[in-house]
């Protein structure tokens, strides 16, 4: 009889101690999952945030590049004005003459709305949209295609003795690579493709891969007319 009794009495003990750490564990385990759902919860919520004056830099910076018509050219260091050869004591005109066998013309009639320099390799040259576009000297066609970046349609044309001209924010295209032209081919219109603020070609002249500045080197361009406003 005590036998039985010892054993239901070990028996009853080890149910009670399994059903307590059953029931430490669930408790245990319900904390973790709550923490758990708690910390996910407020990492959730967390946002990263700028600060105010960056943003409001950051939007300033963006309408100026915007309406100047201005793009960063990716180079380290920034692009450098290059020197065509013996151009510093020269005239224009005795750079042309040495460096080609005819006189530059301008892509088309226009206004300089934004001139060389080291964040802008080119010149602006502002027009009508539509606005036929030549090749400001007899060469080959070796590129065309869509700036992603910023210059939208473009045409490459090589020249003699190493020279590039690139022509850019083109509306149309109508050559294709290897074919010849002289300045009084068209390349194609004027459009408002890529980064642009208004119909204008963005041109760049190469030496060697190198870029220079192209208004020494073509006729004379007028600046952008000041519009007066008389008053009332």
């Amino acid at each position: 009889m005590e036998l039985k009794f010892g054993i239901i009495r070990t028996c009853s003990f080890k149910f009670i101690t399994v059903f307590a750490l059953k029931k430490q564990s669930k408790n245990l385990l319900s904390t973790i999952i709550s923490e758990r759902d708690a910390l996910t919860s407020k990492l959730s919520k967390i946002k990263l945030r700028f600060p105010g004056g960056f943003k409001r830099l950051a939007i300033i910076s963006f309408v100026l590049f915007t309406l100047s018509g201005y793009y960063p050219t990716l180079a380290i260091p920034p692009v450098k004005r290059s020197v065509v050869k013996a151009q510093a004591a020269e005239q224009a005109g005795e750079v042309i003459a040495e460096s080609f066998s005819k006189p530059l013309v301008l892509p088309h009639p226009g206004y300089l709305s934004t001139r060389f320099s080291a964040w802008h390799p080119g010149i602006d040259i502002a027009t009508g949209l539509g606005m036929p576009i030549h090749p400001i000297t007899d060469g080959e066609v070796t590129e065309v295609g869509r700036d992603l970046f910023g210059l939208g349609n473009f045409v490459v044309v090589t020249h003699e003795n190493g020279f590039k001209s690139k022509y850019a924010h083109m509306g149309r295209i109508y050559v294709k690579v290897g074919d010849k032209v002289t300045s009084e081919n068209t390349l194609g219109e004027v459009g408002l493709t890529g980064h642009t603020s208004g119909p204008h070609t963005h041109l760049e002249v190469t030496l060697n891969d190198k870029y220079i500045d192209p208004q020494p080197l073509l006729p004379e361009i007028p600046d952008m007319p000041i519009q007066v406003v008389a008053k009332k």
